[in-house]
């Protein structure tokens, strides 16, 4: 009996620590929020803020890129159904933290601090009796036989208490198991209406693949080319064009402007020539 009673306290212990990571699987986020509710209650201030569920996150991301994308396209609206899905989802979630959290993980948690931690008392108490007994017994002839007698009282007084109290609690081990039936309902309840939400929404993204499909193909049509303006004249741009410098025509007397031009450089010419002849004079005379 005493036995099962151990296995039934470290069996409490470990169901309850791998039912919280079962409904808060992320380990930061746990540890976060446990801070988070601690520093509430040493201030006096009401309970923080719930578990970040995976869904809601999920649905935050899809809900801001379908605003982004928005209704000219099939997938940012698509992306919107999802993210409005994901959303409820992550309610019906908390729905179920809390479900299972009042009628599953505090009932155990009370059995631990109550009446298993009761049964360690007696047990502990028990023990310590025993000893006594023990010790007094094989000091027997040299204590007073009402003084062994008083000892042995108590140690079966303590015997009684704490098998009487394990008794009781394997006896009643019936609440455990609607426990456990509270705790498999909430998932069944939050399992259908899971259901029904992505139904919902399997039935809305079916309709826009169908409507989607109906609808004639659109060809490509590629946007006007930019056209530069090479019209002659004037030099100013137009509608993004880039100009260029005009040709003069020729008038009556462009004969007269070459003539004019050619005369120019032909004194270039030998001005060039005469400055090059001195400088050979020059360098000349230094070498004599």
């Amino acid at each position: 009996m005493e036995r099962k009673v151990d296995v039934t306290s470290r069996a409490v212990v470990e169901i309850m620590a791998k039912t919280i990571e079962y409904l808060q699987p992320n380990p930061a986020s746990r540890a976060k929020l446990s801070m988070i509710n601690t520093m509430s209650k040493i201030r006096g201030q009401e309970k923080g803020p719930g578990y970040p569920q995976a869904e809601a996150l999920l649905a935050d991301a899809m809900l801001k890129f379908g605003r982004e994308l928005g209704e000219e396209c099939n997938f940012g609206p698509a992306l919107a159904d999802v993210g409005e899905a994901m959303k409820e989802l992550s309610e019906v979630k908390d729905s179920l933290d809390m479900e299972v959290k009042q009628n599953f993980i505090d009932p155990l948690q009370n059995l631990h601090d109550k009446d298993l931690r009761e049964i360690q008392h007696h047990l502990k108490k028990m023990e310590g009796r025993r000893l006594d007994f023990d010790y007094k017994k094989k000091r027997q002839g040299k204590l007073p036989d009402e003084e062994l007698r008083q000892a042995l009282e108590k140690f079966d007084e303590s015997k009684e208490i704490a098998e009487s109290s394990m008794f009781n609690l394997l006896e009643m081990d019936i609440e455990q198991v609607s426990q456990l039936s509270a705790l498999v309902q909430a998932q069944l309840e939050y399992h259908k209406q899971a259901t029904q939400i992505l139904q919902r929404v399997t039935s809305k993204l079916e309709d826009r693949i169908k409507e989607a499909s109906s609808q004639p193909r659109r060809e490509y049509q590629p946007k006007p080319r930019m056209s530069l303006d090479f019209t002659t004249g004037d030099n100013t741009q137009h509608n993004g064009g880039i100009s260029h410098a005009t040709t003069p025509k020729p008038s009556g007397n462009g004969s007269s402007n070459v003539r004019r031009k050619a005369n120019s450089v032909k004194v270039l010419l030998q001005c060039r020539s005469s400055m090059l002849s001195s400088r050979d004079q020059f360098f000349h005379s230094k070498v004599k």
